[in-house]
């Protein structure tokens, strides 16, 4: 090097070549040549790299990365050495015995200098010119060859290499101090004491440490980052050395290691390994002084651990957040405990709970542990125990304000958020300095809040009962205290503390039993199923005491108590609340599984069945959880399992569930799929049908009938042995088909899967021949007798339906002769009446689509309704179409069918009665059974058979636009009929429109645009024409029966499917019709309006149901709504009586589903100027009745102030000045207003509305005299109307606001039509 170099490079500027820390440190076959690979360095070879780096420190970095003008002499070298290899070299040499203190003496005085130079001039950080200095660029690219050649990586400065170099070699010193202590006090067995060390290394060590925050920023350099990174772990690893090895002033050497290393654990790449590195000097924080201003940036760091994943998630991580909470610094406990709380409020998963309570439970136990460590030392010097005395103070504060938070949250979650944080405790209650704590800081806080008067506060003071019970130790006195308590509980006048105290009783009992005095017990027992247990204000109540039963239950020290209590108990099974039944049924769960206990004592086996047919019935869903958990129960009862258990034994059981009680054998079979594997459900189903064709065989045989084909189906050997009585009821083998239908459907998904192929072989082989057919022709035989009885024929009926529902699940080629015997049936003109026929060939129809014949199906029922339309009577000429039957032979068919149809011939078809078809197609709309339904859907998914139907119900719209066009003379009258044959058809083609919509599953559902134009066309076509022909003198009225209007609705959970056609229970609010749009036959012919008024009910009857399906509204259906409500502004009742219960359905629809009521208060204006009859009057009143008994107080509101605003304009409008307030506003709103006035409920927000209205009239102060005298009197109305009768006191003087000035708007809006 010249002597120019030697300037630029004692100047800080120069640019020599070196080895980049990443190669180093990452990649250890880097290797550089050495004349001797075994060669081990000297202290003097050191010594001498040193005293040459008096203007440089590039001496010593060559030293440990091999000297330039070595590499010539390397290449001829047979051995290499790694970069790391030569750096443990010399490493070694420091660590040696022989290296003496005056050589490190020697050593590190000599590095002082050095390291003061490179601080001085920052020479380890890159200057901007660096970049830009190209001439410097060339020479290192010449320096760089020759290492590059090396697989080095070359950078701009030596100065943070030597940095780093100094930090190895102070390590390695250190390592070999600590290594001849450890040789020393293993000879003598001394304790470890602080460590001596030479004044040479302390200064060495000093300036490394304080170099960590300037190195810190270089880490953003892209140019050295590697560098920076590798040489700041050096020092910390040094930094380390110096606190574990416990060498003097240790404390000086952590003070930049801890922030450093804090925000290290914070970085995105940070590992378990950092958390353990920090955890190692969590001593280190005790020699910080928090009182120091420039401690802040620290404190926040330690601050943030608390919400750090990694920390909470590992060991050492809450080993130094516990830590935290034990340094001598009061208000750090408190931040810290504001931080978790804080982390709480945001919503913490389990295990970070748990996590938060390990550490409170250590810290806590910590500081207990060292105070009383120091309390019994004898040392005189006790501040260390008066600052372990106010840590302690400061954790217990903390946990006392969980404590105070637990009972008085207002957030349940939130509260069980932090008693998870406090369960650590209660574990640990057992400890006597835990339960001493418990009981001095729970005791004031516990007691208190118990006897509070907000009943959340009791009910979450129950919860810490349990946990701390009992609270002040087993003595007699603090037993008797928490008795008193819960008995206090569980006679709350609220009903949810109540519960919560049945609950906590429970838990105590069930926990300490033993140790509760009997006295005691038989309290808490008696108040339990006694008063809780026949509790009627609160269904939650009576759900809570079973539960707790079923709790003692698992305790077995509790049954021979609570045996002879258990039959008052299960008397709840048939509790009108579905939470307790299922809480009764929970229980016989448990006791089941008792040793030396029944169910059956406690709930006998009839009322066991009977509850269980009940749940299939009315409103209750058989595929419940009370239903399933029944069938659950008594699944070994009926079908019991193992190999000892014949199936003659199962069908004995089963036949006699069946003929005991064949509405809970229903209920358990539409279960068993939960219960029973799929293969054995199929053996079940394989056994019933045997079952069935032995009672057909033997009634065949008691009527002297020939069974010879269906004997062949029972193979010799195969006899049921039934020993019950009634073999051939009616009932039971129609019951016995259902059930083999029922548990066909309950599997029909699994046996598509591969691993029950056995299972669904098994069931074709034994449905398939003829023993569906024989079966169903026997059972249709009967239903097409004349004099059956009427329950007989219901038996027959269902009995068909159920064998026709498994024919369809089964392949069509493998059935000899069934679908020939039912397009025989099709082909068969019968004198059967048209109800009996409907449900006669509305299975038929469904099995045929079943088997793939929709199309078929759909030309058949198009072709009998375009006829009817298109006035052609003959049913023969016209519509007839054929029908093939295939895959049948003349032998395979039973002997009724071989008459009727020819095999192999094609079958020709008349035209069905109309009545007939459209009741089909109402079953097929409704899917009253399974085979209806996925009829529907086949039809559906088949645009030629859609677009067949549809076609043909379409013309019955130009059939009405005949039949309402004005006629004299003789013709001035048509067939009822007919027009109901109109109503009835388009009402089933709005209602395909909505289930064709409806399958493609989107919500809010879309109105179609074939939907839009039946509207349009009702109103540009029908509400004119009615308008006309309401002024004529024919009474309508005559020919509709209306009686009570009833609540709509489409049921329950399939909201698509539409009611079957004719059902007015479905979708109106008027009953005691046979159908939507039958008239009674009081005479031949009728006039044009009734077909008007027939079409408007059939259309708005389709509108009602799609406003069900879609939820929301939509503009185009509200506009045409109030364009139709304009006609009952008519005087004809007839025309009211037909539109006003569907148009109230529709607007109280849209006021539910969006809480609007603009169609509300359309029809209500509609009706200001109708002198309401009764029939309308009664209407009226349900229909208020009905938004009453809304839930939702916002829509109650909505609703109410709507009244309100339509009694307004009426007012303003009436022009009778001296009648009474009610007859001003019309007979409608009269019912209306009367109504409400009889709620509590609507009087009290109908006061609330009119009390908040800023401006007194006269219309708000004549309402609400009217609820002073007309209300039922509640609390919440004698509120609102003190505060009338006080604005009344004080406003005697002031005179009303006239309505006619404050309504002005409205009159001038009313004589339009009110948009909705």
């Amino acid at each position: 090097m010249d002597m120019a170099q030697e300037e630029e490079v004692a100047d800080g500027g120069g640019v020599v070549a070196v080895v980049s820390l990443a190669d180093e440190d990452e990649n250890d076959e880097t290797t550089i040549a050495t004349t001797d690979a075994t060669a081990i360095f000297s202290h003097n070879d050191l010594f001498a790299a040193v005293e040459e780096s008096i203007l440089s420190c590039q001496p010593v970095v060559d030293f440990f990365y091999h000297p330039n003008n070595q590499i010539e002499n390397a290449k001829n070298a047979a051995n290499t050495m790694t970069i790391r290899q030569r750096r443990d070299a010399i490493c070694d040499t420091v660590k040696s015995p022989k290296f003496k203190k005056a050589r490190a003496r020697l050593l590190f005085s000599g590095l002082i200098p050095l390291l003061k130079k490179v601080v001085e001039e920052k020479s380890y950080i890159p200057t901007d010119n660096d970049e830009d200095d190209e001439d410097d660029e060339d020479d290192v690219r010449k320096d760089n060859n020759t290492l590059q050649k090396l697989g080095l990586m070359v950078e701009l400065t030596p100065s943070i290499l030597f940095v780093r170099c100094c930090a190895f070699l102070v390590e390695a010193y250190l390592d070999g101090i600590l290594a001849k202590q450890q040789t020393s006090r293993r000879s003598s067995q001394q304790p470890p004491q602080k460590i001596d060390i030479i004044d040479e290394i302390f200064p060495v060590a000093e300036i490394l440490h304080d170099l960590l925050f300037p190195l810190q920023s270089c880490l953003t350099a892209v140019k050295i980052k590697k560098e920076a990174m590798a040489t700041q772990s050096a020092i910390f690893s040094m930094c380390e050395k110096w606190w574990h090895g416990n060498f003097e002033h240790r404390n000086q050497m952590v003070i930049a290691l801890v922030p450093l290393l804090l925000v290290k654990s914070f970085e995105d790449t940070a590992q378990k390994n950092d958390i353990k590195r920090l955890c190692s000097i969590q001593e280190a924080l005790d020699s910080l002084d928090f009182e120091d201003e420039g401690i802040l940036m620290v404190k926040m760091f330690l601050l943030r651990t608390i919400g750090d994943r990694l920390f909470l998630q590992s060991v050492e991580g809450r080993k130094f957040i516990t830590h935290l909470f034990l340094l001598d610094d009061a208000s750090l406990v408190m931040d810290l405990h504001r931080a978790v709380k804080a982390e709480i409020v945001m919503g913490e998963n389990k295990d970070i709970l748990n996590a938060y309570a390990e550490i409170y439970y250590n810290a806590w136990k910590a500081s207990t542990d060292i105070k009383d460590y120091w309390a019994s030392t004898d040392i005189k010097d006790h501040e260390n125990s008066e600052g372990m005395g106010v840590i302690q103070t400061s954790i217990e504060n903390a946990l006392k304000d969980f404590m105070f938070q637990v009972i008085h949250l207002a957030n349940p979650s939130i509260a069980k958020s932090v008693r998870t944080i406090l369960d650590k405790f209660y574990m640990n209650k057992k400890s006597p300095h835990v339960e001493a704590m418990l009981h001095r800081m729970f005791g004031p806080l516990l007691w208190r809040a118990l006897s509070a008067s907000n009943s959340r506060i009791r009910q979450q003071a129950s919860v810490v009962l349990v946990d701390t019970f009992p609270l002040g130790g087993w003595a007699e006195v603090c037993v008797k205290r928490s008795v008193k308590a819960l008995m206090s509980l569980m006679g709350d006048d609220v009903p949810d503390v109540r519960v919560a105290g049945s609950r906590a009783a429970a838990k105590i009992l069930s926990l300490f039993w033993v140790a509760v005095p009997s006295a005691d017990i038989r309290t808490l027992l008696n108040q339990i199923i006694v008063k809780h247990a026949s509790d009627a204000s609160s269904s939650a109540v009576r759900a809570a005491a079973v539960t707790t039963i079923t709790t003692l239950l698992q305790e077995e020290k509790t049954h021979a108590v609570l045996r002879p209590l258990l039959p008052s108990i299960g008397n709840l099974i048939h509790d009108k609340t579905e939470k307790v039944r299922l809480a009764v049924v929970n229980m016989l769960l448990s006791i089941k599984k008792i040793r030396g206990m029944k169910y059956y004592h406690v709930v006998p086996a009839n009322h066991l069945l009977a509850r269980l047919a009940e749940e299939g019935r009315g409103r209750n869903n058989p595929r419940g959880n009370v239903a399933a958990s029944l069938s659950n129960l008594l699944s070994n009862s009926f079908f019991p399992t193992g190999s000892k258990k014949a199936m003659t034994d199962i069908i004995n059981r089963t036949l006699r569930l069946l003929t005991d009680s064949p509405g809970a054998a229903v209920t358990f079979y539409k279960n068993a799929y939960s219960q029973l594997s799929v293969n054995s459900i199929s053996r079940l189903i394989a056994a019933l049908m045997k079952c069935l064709c032995f009672f057909v065989v033997e009634e065949k045989k008691k009527n002297c009938e020939d069974a010879s084909n269906i004997s062949l189906l029972l193979p010799e050997g195969e006899a049921i042995e039934y020993k019950g009585s009634g073999l051939s009821s009616t009932a039971m083998m129609a019951t016995i088909a259902e059930s083999v239908s029922i548990l066909w459907e309950s599997i029909e998904a699994q046996l598509k899967d591969s691993q029950n192929e056995n299972a669904k072989q098994m069931l074709m082989e034994e449905f398939s021949g003829n023993v569906l057919t024989e079966v169903y022709c026997h059972f249709e035989t009967k239903f097409e007798n004349d004099n059956l009885e009427d329950s007989k024929l219901v038996d027959c009926l269902r009995a068909c339906i159920a064998i026709l529902n498994c024919a369809g699940k089964v392949d069509e080629s493998k059935i000899s002769g069934l679908r020939a015997h039912i397009i025989g049936e099709l082909s068969n003109k019968s004198d059967m009446p048209a109800e009996r026929r409907i449900a006669n060939l509305s299975p038929n129809v469904a099995l045929l689509c079943a088997w793939g014949m929709t199309e078929d199906v759909a030309r058949y029922l198009a072709s009998s309704i375009s006829r009817i339309f298109a006035g052609d009577t003959d049913e023969r000429v016209n519509g007839s179409f054929t029908l093939n039957v295939l895959g049948s032979s003349r032998k395979s068919l039973p002997r009724s069918v071989k008459k009727k149809v020819a095999a192999d011939e094609a079958v020709p078809l008349p035209n069905l009665d109309i009545d007939v078809c459209l009741g089909i197609l109402g079953h097929i709309l409704k899917g009253s059974y399974p085979a209806s339904a996925l009829a529907r859907e086949s039809i559906l998914k088949s645009e030629t058979a859609f677009n067949t139907i549809v076609s043909a119900l379409q013309t019955a719209k130009r059939a009405a636009e005949q039949m309402i066009k004005p006629r004299i003379g003789e013709d001035a009258d048509m067939s009822p009929t007919m027009i109901r044959h109109i109503g009835i058809s388009i009402e089933c083609y709005g209602r395909l429109l909505i289930h064709k919509e409806a399958m493609k599953g989107e919500i809010p559902m879309k109105l179609t645009p074939e939907a839009k134009s039946l509207m349009n066309w009702v109103t540009n076509t029908i509400v004119p024409a009615l308008a006309k022909l309401a002024s004529q003198d024919n009474d309508f009225s005559r020919f509709i029966s209306y009686v009570c209007p009833i609540s709509s609705a489409i049921a329950g959970k399939n909201r698509i499917s539409s009611p079957i056609v004719g059902n007015p229970g479905d979708t109106s609010f008027v009953s005691g019709r046979g159908s939507l749009n039958s008239f009674e036959d009081t005479s031949k012919f009728v006039s044009p309006r009734a077909a008007a008024i027939t079409v408007m009910s059939s259309v708005l009857c389709t509108v009602a149901e799609w406003s069900l399906l879609r939820y929301v509204g939509d503009s185009f259906v509200s506009d045409q709504i109030s364009k139709w409500c304009k006609l009952l502004e008519c005087s004809d009742t007839s025309v009211r009586k037909a539109l006003l219960p569907l148009l109230f359905h529709i607007a109280i629809t849209s006021l539910k589903n969006e809480g609007d009521s603009a169609l509300f208060k359309e029809v209500l204006l509609s009706m200001k100027n109708a002198n309401t009859s009764q029939t309308e009057a009664e209407i009226i009143v349900y229909a208020v009745a009905t938004v009453m008994s809304l839930r939702d107080e916002r829509i109650l509101k909505a609703a109410i102030s709507t009244i309100v605003n339509v009694t307004r304009i009426i007012i303003v409008q009436a022009s009778e000045i001296d009648a009474l307030f009610l007859d001003k506003a019309g007979s409608c709103m009269r019912n209306v207003i009367e109504s409400v006035l009889s709620e509590e409920k609507g009087s009290v927000i109908l006061a609330q509305c009119l009390i908040d209205e800023h401006k007194a009239s006269s219309v708000r102060e004549c309402l609400l005299k009217e609820l002073h005298l007309h209300s039922p009197k509640t609390d919440a109305l004698d509120e609102i109307l003190s505060k009338w009768v006080a604005e009344n006191t004080t406003n005697d003087t002031a005179a009303p606001v006239d309505d006619d000035k404050e309504n002005k708007s409205d009159n001038q809006n009313d004589s339009e039509p009110i948009a909705a």
